[in-house]
């Protein structure tokens, strides 16, 4: 009766050792799926941006034939532009204002912390203090605003075209304006709010400097065929 009973638990305590394996198998199978759904989703997104803003919202493009073309004066500002730039320039925006937030929150399900889905674009001064800071809640109008008052048109165009390849290697990508020493930055963050009011430049890691190096070439690809 005693080994009976015993065995009776055993087949149980077996079971449901079965039962538990498989409902973790169960969803590591899930979460590989999910994963690989979510990869897919968020190359397809990329490759999908980076095709539109190489054809379409090319920073070269927008400085050479909207800035130069619809300039009413040099101090390189959105208020300084005839109407006609205004509309193009406001169109450039709305392009990346819309997408690349998106880009950050598809990316963040195929990233380490899932949290980390807010897109800051930082504005810095020669100390690396911080002076202005945009997320998507300001939209277009707070890239208008940071344009006017640091005299930073050029640069904040600049800084979008080549933001999204930065992202997708999951670099840090600085920015510098020569002319008032003000640099752009970004950061990945959990609450767009919080952010350090210095952000001191810090050394790549080996897999960064690769990454970076690849970002220059495929840079200078694209100058390439732009100038065929």
């Amino acid at each position: 009766m005693f080994l009976a009973i015993n065995t009776s638990d055993y087949n149980w305590v077996l079971i449901g050792g079965i039962a538990v394996s498989a409902i973790a198998l169960l969803g590591v199978l899930v979460w590989v799926a999910n994963k690989g759904r979510y990869a897919s989703r968020y190359k397809a997104f990329y490759k999908r941006m980076d095709k539109t803003i190489t054809k379409k919202f090319n920073s070269n493009l927008v400085i050479e034939n909207v800035i130069k073309l619809y300039s009413k004066d040099d101090t390189n500002t959105f208020k300084s532009l005839k109407g006609r730039g205004k509309s193009k320039v406001k169109k450039y925006f709305e392009y990346y204002v819309k997408n690349l937030p998106e880009l950050v929150v598809l990316k963040s399900y195929i990233s380490p912390d899932k949290n980390k889905n807010q897109l800051v674009i930082m504005l810095l001064d020669e100390y690396d203090k911080v002076m202005y800071k945009w997320d998507k809640s300001k939209k277009i109008k707070g890239l208008i605003k940071a344009a006017n008052k640091y005299q930073m048109l050029t640069p904040i165009i600049a800084y979008l075209f080549e933001l999204p390849m930065n992202i997708n290697g999951a670099v840090p990508f600085r920015f510098k304006n020569h002319d008032n020493d003000y640099c752009l930055t970004y950061d990945i963050v959990k609450n767009a709010k919080h952010v350090k009011r210095k952000q001191k430049e810090r050394k790549l890691t080996k897999r960064e400097l690769k990454a970076q190096e690849k970002i220059e070439m495929i840079k200078s690809k694209k100058l390439q065929k732009a100038g065929r």
